[in-house]
């Protein structure tokens, strides 16, 4: 949780799941549709986001790449710098970002899984 920028997703199975979801906020982050015309094209999302840095650039077939600022940058909860471009996306993302789902009904995700799911909104 001290970085919330490093990530190293377990994608094992995850492309049997996530359907038209966003597995979270990165540097750089690719957006087609259906999220996309959702959150109103390019032009909706440069709207939305104000951080410093932050730029959506339109590529081809409908889709965008986000990128937040100059470079990847892991965070440090500890020195303050908690990602605030990356805490604007997710707020913008939070409806279609993708939750870890249970594999078994009388199971629930464990807590830490949840927090860190939501570490950019909460």
């Amino acid at each position: 949780m001290r970085y919330p920028g490093m990530d190293l997703p377990d994608s094992l199975g995850l492309s049997m799941e996530i359907g038209t979801r966003v597995k979270g906020v990165r540097w750089l982050n690719f957006l087609g549709q259906p999220v996309l015309g959702e959150l109103g094209s390019a032009a909706g999302l440069r709207t939305r986001l104000h951080s410093p840095g932050t730029t959506v650039q339109e590529l081809e077939d409908d889709r965008v790449v986000i990128t937040l600022g100059p470079s990847p940058d892991a965070g440090d909860t500890e020195q303050g710098r908690t990602l605030p471009a990356y805490r604007e996306l997710a707020r913008v993302l939070e409806p279609w970002l993708y939750r870890t789902e249970s594999k078994h009904a009388h199971l629930e995700v464990p807590e830490h899984v949840r927090r860190w799911e939501r570490r950019f909104l909460d």
